[in-house]
């Protein structure tokens, strides 16, 4: 079993050397993927970053030998968000896999507005996550990521009827947003939800049946899990066919959706979980071509 300071300091390396010529010479045995697709040490990010921070969000995994992180990125002009998975169970990255989240080429618009900028302001990950878990109140590791999975169940073809393990005061961000209970305020940041979706708490938003426009989440992994403080980092696809455009939500309001053809979302999202509710959420998701996979295993709870 790794240690939180070796996991610490294996991630360290990945993020010191992130840009720098040496990192091939370093962890080149490493197996690395990009945005799913498998690419050496040395390119990808590794060559065009120049900076990462300073917000960094931090969550270790001593009995998988893995961590991960969120992290804000500089290559050249452009920020953006990466999520970072890496195993190194015996002291040094043997894995790395990446989900980078890169603003539209050419100054398109994006769903998001500048999230790395309002991290790099937040100060750094709300401190409820960093809070340790009485060990009279910890839950086991199956338990955690099955509350985690209730998650992914009850967004995929959202009815509103679902099981929803939400605290009421739960805080969803995304992509550098605050998505739930954020009163109507123009300076809130651009997401892709309306000012009185956001407004509604993460338990109020799937009652509605909003996301039913979501067909599919799929490969779900847990790979990185905290009991001590009750986290979860998880990895999926939410996939979106394009022919789930007309419908009603839970209250019988006929609405139309907007997306209206096919594309996957590939996703990062951590969950902090407490008494078995979700308290806290981190995620992190980039478009990606419909149907893609992840280069990984798929993991069986």
């Amino acid at each position: 079993m790794a240690n939180r300071g070796r996991l610490q300091a294996a991630l360290d390396e990945v993020l010191d050397l992130a840009g720098n010529g040496e990192a091939a010479a370093v962890l080149g045995r490493a197996r690395y993927t990009e945005n799913g697709q498998e690419l050496p040490v040395g390119e990808g990010l590794w060559s065009t970053a120049d900076k990462l921070g300073p917000y960094c969000h931090t969550m270790l995994d001593e009995e998988s030998g893995q961590a991960a992180c969120f992290v804000t990125l500089t290559e050249g002009t452009s920020r953006s968000i990466a999520a970072l998975r890496v195993s190194a169970p015996l002291g040094r990255a043997e894995e790395i896999e990446a989900v980078v989240a890169r603003p539209a080429l050419f100054g398109g618009a994006g769903a998001f507005g500048d999230g790395p900028d309002a991290l790099d302001k937040s100060g750094g990950p709300d401190s409820e996550w960093l809070k340790e878990i009485h060990p009279s109140e910890r839950m086991g590791r199956a338990e955690l990521a099955a509350i985690a999975d209730l998650y992914f169940a009850g967004l995929e073809r959202n009815d509103g009827q679902g099981t929803y393990p939400f605290a009421d005061a739960c805080v969803r961000v995304e992509n550098g947003f605050r998505t739930t209970n954020v009163p109507p305020d123009p300076s809130a940041g651009k997401t892709p939800y309306a000012e009185a979706f956001r407004a509604l708490s993460a338990k109020q938003q799937f009652e509605t049946g909003y996301f039913r426009f979501v067909d599919r989440i799929r490969d779900r992994r847990f790979p990185v899990i905290d009991p001590s403080r009750g986290m979860v980092f998880s990895l999926a696809f939410f996939d979106h066919s394009g022919t789930v455009r007309e419908y009603d939500l839970a209250d019988g309001t006929p609405i139309r959706s907007a997306v209206d053809r096919p594309f996957s979302w590939m996703i990062a999202e951590a969950f902090r979980i407490e008494n078995g509710l979700i308290t806290r959420i981190e995620a992190l998701m980039t478009e990606c071509p419909y149907g893609m996979r992840s280069g990984w295993p798929n993991q069986a709870l």
